[in-house]
């Protein structure tokens, strides 16, 4: 780390890089200034008044978020656009690939060999949602903000770390650390359907539900064991099951069956099998 150079929209910057937990300094043509680290409660508390749920996602005021960077320097209109992409950059905690959640128990490195910090995650459970998501809901639906997202992510972080080994404590991670947690929490908590192709519907994703949720009924499991089980024992499984609950084929439906038919029932009365009867005879 030391002296780097940048280069966003179209400008060169110059940086003074000693990690995201240390004040950066920042050039660019005459312009000199440091921005000091940017920590995961600013953060947090800078996305709740620069973020709104609209019709599609969240929409974030990134000028707001510039703002709230760039607080508390000395720099006109003009300076504050130039240096906005680095204050972008900075509140991001860099470009650098975000790592993936790790295994159930397993320690995520969150800081640098100078700044060691790390979290143990675990996912949170449907009580913990429900309730971070009353405590993020407004009773008053007429108001714009009946939604706060913020909040949620907030509940959704507490109940996700089980462990945390920094110094100062969560509020103080800096930018970079603040990422990779956000990050690795989310992945670890919202399920992406697009990305997971047995819940995209058609008759393999079908099969593998009915598979799946009878050896979850069968066994007392969660999808999550079931798949992380050996395909091999799940064979000897669901073979084992078939010996004592074979697998029955639902009997054909008829129109009839169907919740929006209208079934008529024509019946002869007796008068009308006499007079049918009179007609054969003549």
């Amino acid at each position: 780390m030391g002296p780097l150079e940048l280069n966003l929209a179209g400008t060169a910057y110059r940086l003074d890089f000693a990690g995201f937990h240390r004040p950066l300094g920042v050039g660019a043509g005459t312009l000199t200034l440091t921005l000091p680290p940017w920590t995961y409660r600013r953060h947090m508390d800078t996305l709740r008044l620069c973020t709104a749920p609209s019709a599609s996602g969240l929409r974030l005021d990134s000028r707001i978020l510039c703002d709230a960077v760039l607080n508390g320097l000395v720099a006109d209109d003009e300076s504050r656009r130039l240096i906005s992409p680095i204050a972008l950059w900075w509140a991001a905690g860099g470009d650098a690939p975000l790592a993936q959640p790790p295994a159930e128990g397993e320690w995520l490195d969150l800081g640098s060999y100078d700044n060691p910090a790390r979290v143990r995650l675990r996912p949170w459970t449907e009580h913990q949602r429900l309730a971070a998501l009353d405590a993020a809901l407004s009773d008053d639906l007429d108001d714009d903000t009946w939604f706060d997202p913020v909040r949620y992510l907030e509940r959704m972080v507490d109940a996700t770390v089980a462990a945390l080994d920094a110094p100062g404590g969560l509020d103080e991670l800096d930018a970079r650390a603040t990422a990779l947690l956000l990050h690795a929490t989310v992945a670890l908590n919202v399920l992406d359907e697009e990305a997971d192709h047995l819940l995209q519907g058609g008759e393999a994703a079908r099969q593998c539900a009915a598979r799946t949720l009878r050896l979850c009924q069968a066994l007392g499991w969660t999808p999550a064991k079931v798949w992380a089980t050996p395909a091999a024992e799940v064979d000897r499984l669901l073979h084992m099951l078939d010996l004592l609950q074979p697998t029955r084929t639902p009997p054909r439906r008829s129109l009839a069956d169907h919740p929006d038919a209208t079934v008529i029932r024509i019946e002869d009365d007796g008068a009308d099998d006499a007079d049918r009867q009179e007609r054969v005879s003549r």
